[in-house]
């Protein structure tokens, strides 16, 4: 895993929309504006099984991840794993997916069908470059 610099790191836990690039079959890319979770470590980003950015990522898991603010930027490589599992699906919707408040009064049962009917999967990505542009402390 590679070096995070805490602005780096402080950048990503403060905001929640990314763009997630994969790459399609014919290798032209797809992105996708999505919400995420980053506890320092990888990105937790929830998705549909049958989308796009599932179908690419399951396929081939070099990804990319851009985080804007105006004119602050982050882009992160990495590679991204698909969890499939119901029970990790809904562990990681119910520990980093849902926002705090929501945490103490989600009905788990309700949540867990929710999350089956709709074919949730979350793809988790793990950092293996960050390029920072126009953060403080950096130009």
């Amino acid at each position: 895993m590679p070096d995070l610099d805490p602005l780096v790191a402080e950048f990503l836990k403060e905001h929640r929309l990314c763009v997630l690039a994969t790459g399609r079959r014919d290798g032209s890319p797809q992105q996708s504006l999505v919400a995420y979770h980053f506890d320092g470590t990888d990105f937790a980003i929830s998705a549909r099984a049958p989308s796009a950015k599932a179908r690419n990522a399951r396929r081939q898991e070099r990804v990319s991840v851009a985080v804007a603010d105006g004119s602050r930027v982050v882009v992160v490589y990495g590679r991204a794993r698909l969890v499939r599992d119901p029970e990790e699906v809904l562990r990681y919707n119910l520990t980093r997916l849902l926002p705090p408040r929501q945490q103490a009064e989600v009905d788990r049962d309700a949540l867990a069908r929710r999350l089956r009917d709709e074919d949730r999967v979350v793809i988790v990505v793990t950092p293996e470059k960050y390029l920072a542009s126009r953060l403080e402390g950096r130009r």
